[in-house]
């Protein structure tokens, strides 16, 4: 039986939870007021950082390159004399831009010393590329235009006062790259605004200092305060410059019972957390958010073991009780920094079932987060599902698609690609079996081409189910392996109505796979391959099926090795129907979703050059049909007058939407108050609201099959 470790003793805790920061030297609340500080001057001075110089005039002349009239002294005079002004102003600043970018320095030097046309010249890029060449020549125009992306180079304590002033709300700004380029140089400039009374100006100060710190050290920065003397020193030090000292005063109070909450191990998991330590972690989470942890969480986790954090991050979780926000910032960094599958596998069902208010006006969507930032394969299958069937269909979903792709992306892959990856294969052998083990006796689990579960013993006869644990069985492993058991059977169900649905989609989209992606996600898969078995693909030309071993036979049975991309085709694009139809009526193969049997439907000649389908206008469907669209990818239009969305449509190609406008219209604050809703008109469009007709000729005979299909199913009862 499983037990609590002891605790452990007080020399082997990480030493920020036996002594941190707040516990061994208490900051000062108050706030350190030096008076009469005053910056040094100093003479402008150029610092270019490695590249930097090329990268600004390569950007800067990409986006003017020479206009190729070399007559610069003529140009150089027409601005001097004024008569370029006759000039319209955008030829007016590509003359001026060729010239500083181009031509002789010194006509570059005086036109940017002719205060006439700084107003013209702007542009970031650009600008650079004039700092570039031109550097302290191009400072007071820089100045002018008040472009803080263009100041990187000069270091002044005017150019220090000019950034402080402007409010950083970025992890990237002018004005925080600036003080990090320049470092502590930079940083002696602004020592009197750092200890200045409590304001904006001293608190941007207070940033900076602590950015320049963090990039060149702490030792760096206390040295260019030095000569401001040493009660300046000690001052600054008490700002933060050790990111361990870093906390909010007060700190946040701990509404939580410890006692209850799981025990956090060592890394060894032979001793346990003592309740103050626990205290101490505790602490550290809360004054963490997602963007700015505690510095002293990473060797805290460093030392204690990953299961027990992650458990202690859930617990944490379910007990806080601070709402409206779904959770707060220091328990949402601790699902992501702590979290593991069992998290995702807790919080995706969890978010699943959010309404608008929680998703959007509760934070919600920043849950998503915990999944990327968990960032395992078991996450990413959250997110995936989130991304289909999540309650919240405006938020929710399309934050979780999007997050998706993104993942995808940076992988290289497409978000299909990336769904195939995440097909679990639950911990099965590669034959598709699992042995569970009571202890004296051991059952082999698989699974037939239905994905309907069977149970051998060890000599190989088959059982009806698994047996409940007997009195001769293990106490420990029997009960785990029966909930094993139980457990596996529902993740297999849930796994083959998932990818049951997404081969549908893929048959109807004519998505491929290479022959090496085949092979790894279908034949190799313990799971996948029973589905892939009772379903026909084609190799370029050739139709095959997966036989019982994991071969692959055409129509005629012989064996056949891959070539070309694999497509699981629609009816329409197979050539051998009827054999195929034939064939799996022999073996009695059922397949998992219409293919061999689908009812293909086409249009009349009539609608082939029409864009309606007035076949079904006129018919009445019940709003709920209307809503069950608009879960299986359907769009239901913008809020119209009185709260009603009157038309809904699908996304069929790049410009291609099928339209179909609603009378009344379906009610968002009631939908059953008009429950009958009349089709008025079915249109193919370039547009979602129905703008742009086309005929329907302009679609494949695929798509136009499914389409019908849908619309047969809507309008009838």
């Amino acid at each position: 039986m499983s037990h609590t470790p002891p605790e452990a003793p007080q020399d082997s805790l990480p030493p920020l939870l036996a002594a941190p920061p707040w516990i061994k030297a208490p900051r000062d609340p108050e706030p350190v007021v030096l008076k009469g500080l005053k910056a040094p001057v100093i003479p402008t001075a150029v610092f270019w950082a490695p590249g930097e110089r090329e990268e600004w005039t390569a950007k800067a002349r990409e986006e003017y390159p020479p206009l190729g009239d070399t007559d610069w002294d003529a140009r150089a005079e027409a601005f001097a004399n004024g008569t370029i002004q006759a000039e319209e102003i955008r030829r007016r600043r590509q003359l001026a831009f060729d010239l500083l970018l181009y031509g002789p320095e010194e006509h570059g030097r005086a036109l940017l010393a002719d205060e006439r046309y700084r107003n013209d010249l702007s542009g970031t890029f650009v600008l650079r590329g004039v700092v570039a060449r031109h550097e302290l020549a191009a400072l007071p125009l820089v100045l002018h235009q008040d472009n803080q992306w263009t100041v990187s180079p000069f270091l002044d304590a005017q150019m220090a006062q000019y950034l402080l002033k402007h409010k950083d709300n970025s992890f990237s700004h002018p004005a925080k790259d600036w003080f990090v380029k320049h470092g502590p140089a930079a940083i002696a400039l602004i020592v009197p605004d750092a200890l200045r009374r409590p304001g904006p100006k001293r608190a941007r100060a207070e940033d900076h200092i602590r950015a320049v710190a963090d990039a060149h050290g702490g030792a760096a920065v206390l040295e260019a305060v030095r000569p401001y003397g040493e009660e300046a020193v000690q001052a600054i030090a008490a700002l933060g410059i050790d990111p361990l000292d870093r906390y909010p005063i007060p700190l946040p109070e701990i509404d939580f019972d410890l006692a209850s909450l799981p025990p956090v191990l060592l890394r060894d998991r032979t001793h346990r957390l003592p309740e103050p330590a626990v205290r101490h972690l505790v602490t550290m989470l809360l004054i963490s958010t997602p963007t700015e942890p505690y510095a002293g969480v990473e060797p805290v986790v460093a030392a204690c073991d990953p299961g027990s954090l992650a458990e202690f991050a859930w617990a944490l979780y379910v007990a806080d009780e601070s709402r409206p926000r779904w959770t707060p910032p220091g328990i949402e960094y601790a699902l992501r920094r702590l979290g593991d599958d069992g998290t995702a596998a807790r919080l995706g069902p969890i978010i699943a079932r959010w309404d608008k208010a929680t998703s959007w006006y509760n934070g919600g969507t920043s849950a998503l987060g915990v999944l990327t930032s968990i960032g395992t394969d078991g996450a990413l299958r959250q997110l995936h599902r989130l991304a289909q069937k999540a309650k919240d269909k405006k938020r929710i979903r399309p934050y979780a698609q999007s997050a998706l792709d993104r993942i995808a992306r940076e992988q290289g892959l497409s978000a299909a690609q990336l769904a195939d990856r995440l097909v679990p294969d639950l911990g099965l052998d590669p034959d598709g079996s699992l042995t569970l083990d009571y202890g004296p006796r051991r059952f082999i689990v698989g699974f037939d081409e239905h994905l309907k579960p069977y149970v051998a013993d060890e000599d190989g006869n088959r059982r009806t189910s698994l047996p409940k644990p007997g009195v001769r069985d293990d106490a420990d492993l029997a009960p785990l392996a029966h909930q094993r058991f139980t457990a596996l059977k529902k993740e297999v169900r849930t796994v083959a109505a998932d990818q049951v649905s997404r081969l549908e989609s893929a048959m109807v989209a004519g998505r491929r796979w290479t022959p090496e992606e085949f092979r790894t996600v279908f034949l190799d898969h313990p799971l996948l391959w029973h589905i892939a078995r009772r379903l026909v693909w084609k190799s370029g030309p050739t139709e095959f099926r997966v036989a019982e071993d994991r071969t692959l036979a055409d129509v005629h049975d012989d064996a056949l090795a891959l070539a070309a991309p694999v497509e699981l085709p629609h009816p329409l694009r197979l050539d051998a129907l009827d054999t195929w139809s034939e064939l799996f009526a022999d073996y009695e193969i059922l397949q998992p979703f219409p293919q061999l049997g689908r009812t293909v439907h086409t249009l009349t000649d009539k609608e082939r050059d029409a864009a309606r389908l007035e076949r079904f206008e006129g018919g009445t469907v019940h709003f709920g049909k209307i809503l069950g669209l608009a879960d299986r990818g359907w769009k239901l239009g913008d809020k119209e007058t009185g709260g009603f969305h009157r038309h809904i449509s699908l996304r069929l190609a790049e410009e291609r939407h099928l339209v179909i406008d609603l009378d009344p219209g379906v009610r968002v604050i009631s939908p059953d108050e008009f429950a009958t809703q009349e089709l008025r008109r079915v249109t193919l469009s370039t547009t979602s609201y129905g703008r742009g007709e086309r005929p329907f000729s302009d679609l494949d005979p695929v798509t136009v099959s499914e389409l019908l299909a849908t619309l047969t199913t809507l309008t009838t009862s």
